[in-house]
């Protein structure tokens, strides 16, 4: 732990790559109250190489939280395993907390005693500090990636208690006291995201709302913790284009009133061809939410997590990553996105006498292709925002920002006035490969970033539709994507420098790179780590799958073999195309299932007419063979 003064400083007016229509045309430095305008993306292919000696993990977003008046933040620090307790009116860092090197620590939640709890990423554990000391109070194991907290404190009385979604499948709930333990554990299905609770605040009433990250679905549980609905974002189909939309990657769920607001994208479900004759390599690149194939929404449940958001409304903009949302009692949306905040009004209201779109209007705040609400520059990479009404007396509510690259905090009041820059310190975490990875592909039309279709570095669970290939699931890169070349589902590119040229320059219009820059992102998509496998399991049922895998009657092991359990190999399993043996290392975070997502789970995965005839001989094996060997692969 240590404290250390920040300095406030003007924020540096550095460009960022989002097609932007501002409410003024002047670009503007962000002490300033105007908007602010796009500078041009560079011209020059050839850009440094850096590589950090600590290689950034994925961004997930959520980091930041503000408690109770405003008056400090705790900011959570992936790149640096840190967590740091920032006072809003003195700029100071109170405190610094060191973590295990590893942790990635990510959402931040508060609890009715002031003390402050963070799900440790990969450290598998929730890590409970005092602010007002910077002491740690206990270091609770939950689950191998806890990902979404929050704390419930009953109004009748009683316990206070934290409730943690795990990518690993868990619901676990555990007393918010420092030392007490872990009540309940119970295994709903892998990738869950965020928590939020509904009710009127009692345990006979609560309905716990949990995300499913990939699949953008709201899970509703009830008091007694069982599955009662799942629920999705509205799609969304453009008058303009005809293009149709389903909703992915629910990248973050905050509480909205009684209920909730996730914050998601929305994927093309049509056939992908070039965007013009004159252009066959070009796919990706759009003018507006309509012709893009990716774009980010926000969509509000209610208490019992139903989508209540009409069709043909909620969308942001062509934004490349937006991985983190505030809302405010004014019924602004705030989210930022390459290098800037934005906010949008579910109302129309106006701030400082400029008025801000309606999100309900579609075709102004989404399908013209031009952001209208307000934006500002905030220097950097957001990766987390975070509003408090109550804020202290010199600034009367505030809108934080939290910054990657520099370590920073962006602090503006709710009128949208720049306050200050809290510099967080910390070593250096530029990174090329990580930039390239998150980054805008410079095209002044480009609307994704790789991060959009593979989210975390692993996939958006999504099926796609190409006009010269048919339908293709996203393939997820984690755990060292490397080992599995050659790549793409037909394996017709056996280097990273294939998959640079096609779909990065081609397809997303991004600048050649050179090839140290190809390196540095080859060498960091080699640390995307794993999700690891649940603590809920049945061993001798894994021990018998492992038995069937291994036999000659199923032969799974005969292609899906070493560590990665694939021979790397191409070849035609009754599709009547040849296809990449894929690797089944976490297999169970991937679904839906196959090239063409014809399998929404490992047992659909077992129907010849979704497998392939020559997939396995399966016809001499008992339902019960197959549970046991969906246990073995859920294990892997």
């Amino acid at each position: 732990m240590s404290q250390r003064r920040s300095l406030l400083l003007p924020l540096l007016a550095l460009p960022f790559a989002a097609l932007l229509v501002a409410c003024d045309d002047e670009t503007t430095n962000p002490g300033d109250d105007s908007n602010v305008t796009v500078v041009d993306p560079p011209t020059d292919a050839i850009q440094p190489v850096v590589v950090s000696e600590v290689r950034p993990p994925p961004i997930s977003g959520g980091t930041l939280h503000i408690l109770a008046g405003g008056l400090t933040a705790i900011a959570a620090d992936p790149d640096r395993d840190r967590v740091l307790v920032v006072d809003l009116t003195s700029g100071e860092v109170r405190h610094e907390i060191a973590l295990e090197a590893g942790d990635e620590p990510g959402r931040v939640v508060s609890d009715a005693a002031g003390r402050a709890h963070i799900a440790l990423r990969r450290g598998g554990a929730v890590v409970t500090i005092d602010p007002s000391s910077g002491e740690v109070l206990a270091r609770r194991n939950v689950c191998a990636a806890p990902r979404g907290i929050a704390a419930f404190t009953p109004v009748e009385g009683g316990d206070e208690t934290l409730v943690v979604a795990c990518a690993s499948g868990e619901l676990v709930e555990l007393l918010a006291a420092p030392d007490g333990g872990v009540l309940s554990k119970l295994f709903i299905e892998p990738d869950l995201r965020d928590v939020v609770f509904t009710g009127n605040g009692t345990r006979a009433a609560r309905r716990t709302l949990v995300s499913s990250f990939r699949s953008a679905r709201v899970i509703t549980l009830s008091p007694d913790n069982e599955v009662e609905q799942e629920n999705q974002p509205p799609g969304y189909q453009s008058e303009f284009t005809m293009r149709r939309f389903a909703p992915t990657v629910a990248w973050r769920m905050i509480p909205k009133d009684d209920g909730a607001v996730v914050l998601h994208q929305r994927s093309a479900t049509v056939p992908l061809a070039p965007v013009s004759p004159d252009a066959p390599a070009i796919y990706y690149e759009a003018m507006d939410c309509g012709n893009s194939v990716v774009h980010a929404a926000a969509s509000d449940f209610n208490a019992a997590g139903q989508n209540v958001s009409p069709e043909q409304t909620g969308g942001l903009g062509t934004f490349a990553l937006a991985v983190d949302v505030a809302y405010s009692p004014e019924d602004d949306i705030i989210f930022g996105s390459e290098g800037a905040l934005y906010f949008v009004s579910a109302t129309g209201k106006t701030i400082n006498g400029v008025s801000r779109q309606n999100l309900d209007a579609e075709l102004d705040a989404c399908a013209s292709g031009f952001f209208r609400g307000i934006s500002r520059n905030v220097g950097g990479e957001p990766i987390a925002v975070a509003f408090d009404a109550a804020g202290p007396s010199e600034i009367p509510g505030v809108i934080v920002v939290q910054i990657r690259e520099p370590s920073m905090l962006v602090v503006y009041d709710t009128a949208l006035n720049w306050k200050a820059n809290i510099l967080l310190g910390g070593d250096r975490r530029a990174d090329s490969g990580h930039a390239i990875f998150h980054g805008n592909p410079d095209a002044p039309t480009a609307t994704i970033s790789c991060a959009s279709c593979h989210p975390e570095g692993r996939d958006d669970g999504h099926v796609w539709q190409f006009a010269d290939v048919g339908e293709r699931r996203t393939q997820s890169l984690e755990g060292n994507v490397m080992d599995t070349a050659p790549f793409h589902w037909a394996g017709d590119m056996d280097e990273m420098s294939d998959l640079m040229s096609t779909v990065f320059v081609d397809r997303m219009r991004g600048l050649p790179q050179s090839p140290e820059r190809v390196d540095a992102l080859t060498s960091w998509l080699r640390e995307v780590p794993r999700v690891g496998p649940s603590d809920v399991r049945d061993d001798d049922a894994i021990l018998r799958g492992k038995a069937v895998f291994e036999s000659e009657k199923a032969a799974c092991s005969t292609c899906h073999v070493g560590d990665n359990f694939t021979d790397n190999t191409t070849v035609d399993v009754g599709t009547g195309e040849k296809l990449q043996v894929p690797s089944l290392v976490n297999v169970r975070n991937r679904a839906p299932f196959m090239h063409n997502g014809c399998a929404q789970s490992l047992h659909d995965r077992f129907d010849p007419a979704c497998g392939g005839s020559k997939h396995g001989d399966i016809s001499a094996l008992s339902e019960a063979d197959i549970d046991d060997l969906v246990a073995y692969m859920l294990s892997l």
